[in-house]
Protein backbone atom coordinates (compact mmCIF):
# COMPACT_ATOMS: atom_id res chain seq x y z
CA UNK A 1 0.00 0.00 0.00
CA UNK A 2 1.56 2.99 -1.13
CA UNK A 3 1.06 6.90 0.41
CA UNK A 4 -0.03 9.78 -1.74
CA UNK A 5 -1.85 13.25 -1.04
CA UNK A 6 -4.71 14.61 -2.26
CA UNK A 7 -6.60 18.35 -2.09
CA UNK A 8 -10.35 18.68 -1.45
CA UNK A 9 -11.44 20.82 -4.95
CA UNK A 10 -13.52 24.42 -4.82
CA UNK A 11 -16.66 22.34 -5.37
CA UNK A 12 -15.95 19.60 -2.56
CA UNK A 13 -14.56 16.83 -4.98
CA UNK A 14 -11.26 14.88 -3.90
CA UNK A 15 -8.51 13.57 -6.73
CA UNK A 16 -7.58 9.82 -5.75
CA UNK A 17 -4.31 9.72 -6.85
CA UNK A 18 -3.88 7.51 -10.98
CA UNK A 19 -1.50 5.32 -9.02
CA UNK A 20 -4.21 4.36 -6.70
CA UNK A 21 -6.72 4.74 -9.19
CA UNK A 22 -4.93 2.29 -11.44
CA UNK A 23 -3.69 -0.38 -8.59
CA UNK A 24 -7.44 -0.63 -7.76
CA UNK A 25 -9.07 -0.68 -10.82
CA UNK A 26 -11.22 2.37 -10.41
CA UNK A 27 -13.05 3.75 -13.79
CA UNK A 28 -14.81 6.31 -13.99
CA UNK A 29 -18.66 6.47 -13.04
CA UNK A 30 -17.33 3.80 -10.03
CA UNK A 31 -19.82 4.42 -6.72
CA UNK A 32 -18.21 4.84 -3.52
CA UNK A 33 -20.14 4.53 0.27
CA UNK A 34 -18.46 7.53 2.35
CA UNK A 35 -17.84 6.11 6.33
CA UNK A 36 -17.05 8.68 8.68
CA UNK A 37 -16.11 8.01 12.52
CA UNK A 38 -13.87 11.05 14.45
CA UNK A 39 -11.84 12.22 12.00
CA UNK A 40 -11.44 8.98 9.69
CA UNK A 41 -12.92 9.49 6.30
CA UNK A 42 -12.84 6.14 4.12
CA UNK A 43 -14.28 5.52 1.14
CA UNK A 44 -15.17 2.16 0.09
CA UNK A 45 -16.05 1.29 -3.38
CA UNK A 46 -18.95 -0.44 -3.94
CA UNK A 47 -19.23 -3.35 -7.06
CA UNK A 48 -22.70 -4.60 -8.24
CA UNK A 49 -22.55 -8.65 -7.64
CA UNK A 50 -22.04 -10.75 -10.59
CA UNK A 51 -25.14 -13.27 -11.81
CA UNK A 52 -22.82 -15.95 -10.13
CA UNK A 53 -22.18 -14.54 -6.96
CA UNK A 54 -26.21 -13.29 -6.55
CA UNK A 55 -26.72 -16.93 -7.35
CA UNK A 56 -24.82 -18.43 -4.94
CA UNK A 57 -26.24 -15.61 -2.65
CA UNK A 58 -29.85 -16.65 -3.16
CA UNK A 59 -29.23 -20.59 -2.32
CA UNK A 60 -27.44 -20.10 0.36
CA UNK A 61 -30.32 -17.74 1.91
CA UNK A 62 -32.72 -20.53 0.31
CA UNK A 63 -30.87 -23.66 2.39
CA UNK A 64 -30.70 -21.03 5.58
CA UNK A 65 -33.91 -20.65 5.59
CA UNK A 66 -34.87 -23.97 4.73
CA UNK A 67 -32.44 -25.32 7.86
CA UNK A 68 -33.95 -22.57 10.54
CA UNK A 69 -37.74 -23.51 9.49
CA UNK A 70 -38.27 -20.06 8.26
CA UNK A 71 -42.00 -19.01 6.04
CA UNK A 72 -42.93 -16.94 3.64
CA UNK A 73 -45.32 -15.29 6.08
CA UNK A 74 -41.94 -15.30 8.50
CA UNK A 75 -40.18 -12.89 5.50
CA UNK A 76 -43.47 -10.87 5.26
CA UNK A 77 -43.48 -10.16 9.22
CA UNK A 78 -39.79 -9.21 9.31
CA UNK A 79 -40.43 -6.43 6.32
CA UNK A 80 -43.81 -5.33 7.73
CA UNK A 81 -41.75 -4.80 11.20
CA UNK A 82 -38.83 -3.30 9.14
CA UNK A 83 -41.01 -0.76 7.24
CA UNK A 84 -42.58 0.51 10.60
CA UNK A 85 -39.44 1.38 11.90
CA UNK A 86 -38.13 2.80 9.05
Amino acid sequence: MGVDTTTIGERGQIVIPQSVRMHQGIRKGDTFMVLEKGDLVVLKRLKEPTAGELDKLLKSTRQHATENGLTESDLKEAIRKAREKG
